[in-house]
C-alpha cells in the first residue's frame, strides 16, 4: 500500500503563508480583501497571516485604498528589503558577493570582492562567508555560484577546476558555520541563467544561457525550470569536438580549450591550471587564427544547443557579447541559415549581476519549503 500523507495545521499554514506572499509579491500594494479573493481564503485567516508577517516586518502599510462603494481598506505591500540574501559570485573576475533583496535587487553598498585568502581552500571561505553574514541584518540566505560541477541537491562541489576544488560540502559546512539561514550551492551558469529567467523583462519558458569566464559553458532552462542532468553537468558545451589543433581534457573540454586559445585566454592564477594555448611550429601561437574562428566556434554550438533542445531563445552572457558588439545579431544570422526554426538570440538583461541576483533565487526556492524562516 502506498504511503498516505496528510497534512497537519503547520502545512495549512506554510500553503496560506505562500499564497499571500505571491499576491503581495505579483500584485503589489493591495488590500486584506483583495487578497482574500486572489487566494479564496477566508477573511479572518488572510487578517492572521497578515498579521503574522507585519509582525515579522515582511509586509508594511501602504497607506489607504481606493473606495469601491464601501468602507475604504487599508493597504499592505510586501517589503523585500526586509530580508536579505548573501549571494556568492565565484567565477566573477574578481570572484564578489553582494547582499540580494527578495525582489533580485543588489543592496546599495553592498558589493564586495572575495579576498584571495577567502579562496585558498573551502574552509576560508566558510569563515570569511561567516564573518560577513554575521556582520549584516537581516539574512536570511546564502547563495553561491561555483565555477564547475555541482550538485545542487546534496549541496556538493563536484569538481571546480579554476579553484581546484573536488568532493567539498560546502553547503553542509556553511549550515554549519551559519545555521539560521538557507544555503543554495549550483553551478554559476545555472544560477545566471535561473537569474535571467526570474527578472529579466523578457521571459522564455524555454532557453539556454552562454557563459565565458573560468571557461566555456550553458545554463538549460526547460518548462521553466533548471535542467541540470543525472550527472548535474548538462550544458557543459565546452565538451563539443570540434577536431581542432588544440587538444582538450576531461577537465577542459576542446571546444572550451579552443575558444580561450583563440581569445589568449592563458588565465593566471587561480584559472590558470590546464588552460594554455598551444604554440605553433613558429612559435607565434594560434592566436593569429582571429576574431572570425571564435565566432564560428561560438556559432557552432549554438547551432548544436537548438538543433538538440529547440529552444525558444538563447541568451548571451556579458562576458560573451564583450567579444564582437554585433555578435547577437551575427550568431542569430547563421542559425537562420542553418535552421529551420532558429531560436532568438539575445544578449543577457541582467550583465554581469545575473548570477549574483540568480544566487538569490536559489535560496528562494529553498526557502518556500522551509517558509516559517521568513517570519523569524
Amino acid at each position: 500500500m502506498p504511503e498516505v500523507r496528510t497534512a497537519d495545521r503547520g502545512d495549512v499554514r506554510d500553503i496560506n503563508l505562500r499564497a499571500v506572499l505571491e499576491v503581495l509579491r505579483a500584485v503589489g500594494a493591495t488590500t486584506r480583501a483583495q487578497i482574500a479573493r486572489e487566494t479564496g481564503l477566508s477573511a479572518p485567516t488572510v487578517s492572521a497571516v497578515v498579521a503574522a508577517l507585519t509582525e515579522a516586518g515582511i509586509v508594511a502599510s501602504a497607506g489607504v485604498g481606493p473606495s469601491t462603494g464601501g468602507r475604504r481598506g487599508d493597504l499592505i505591500e510586501f517589503r523585500p528589503d526586509a530580508r536579505l540574501v548573501f549571494a556568492l559570485d565565484l567565477s566573477a573576475d574578481p570572484p564578489c558577493a553582494a547582499l540580494v533583496d527578495l525582489s533580485g535587487s543588489i543592496v546599495d553598498g553592498s558589493r564586495v570582492t572575495v579576498p584571495g585568502s577567502g579562496l585558498s581552500g573551502p574552509d576560508e571561505l566558510v569563515t570569511w562567508v561567516q564573518r560577513r553574514v554575521r556582520e549584516a541584518a537581516g539574512v536570511i540566505g546564502i547563495g553561491v555560484a561555483v565555477p564547475g560541477v555541482t550538485d545542487p541537491v546534496a549541496g556538493v562541489i563536484d569538481w571546480a577546476p579554476s579553484l581546484g576544488w573536488r568532493h567539498v560540502p560546502l553547503r553542509a559546512a556553511l549550515e554549519t558555520a551559519v545555521p539560521e539561514v538557507i544555503v543554495a550551492i549550483d553551478n554559476d551558469l545555472n544560477l545566471a541563467t535561473l537569474g535571467e529567467y526570474a527578472y529579466a523583462p523578457e521571459k522564455a519558458q524555454d532557453l539556454v544561457m552562454i557563459g565565458l569566464r573560468g571557461g566555456l559553458g550553458a545554463g538549460v532552462m526547460l518548462g521553466g525550470s533548471l535542467h541540470r542532468g543525472v550527472h548535474f553537468a548538462a550544458g557543459e558545451i565546452g565538451y563539443l569536438p570540434v577536431h581542432s589543433s588544440v587538444r582538450g581534457s576531461r577537465d577542459f573540454g576542446e571546444l572550451e580549450t579552443t575558444v580561450l586559445a583563440r581569445l589568449g585566454k592563458h588565465g593566471s592564477g587561480r584559472h590558470a591550471s590546464a588552460r594554455q594555448a598551444e604554440t605553433t611550429s613558429d612559435g607565434t601561437g594560434v592566436l593569429g587564427a582571429g576574431e572570425g574562428e571564435v565566432v564560428d566556434l561560438l556559432a557552432f554550438a549554438c547551432v548544436a544547443i537548438a538543433a538538440v533542445l529547440d529552444v525558444a531563445a538563447i541568451v548571451l552572457s556579458d562576458e560573451v557579447v564583450q567579444q564582437r558588439a554585433d555578435l547577437p545579431g551575427e550568431i542569430a544570422r547563421r542559425l537562420a541559415e542553418s535552421l529551420p526554426h532558429p531560436p532568438q538570440v539575445i544578449a543577457s538583461q541582467l550583465g554581469a549581476e545575473g548570477t549574483l541576483q540568480g544566487a538569490a533565487v536559489a535560496v528562494q526556492q529553498r526557502l518556500t519549503l522551509k517558509i516559517r524562516r521568513l517570519l523569524t
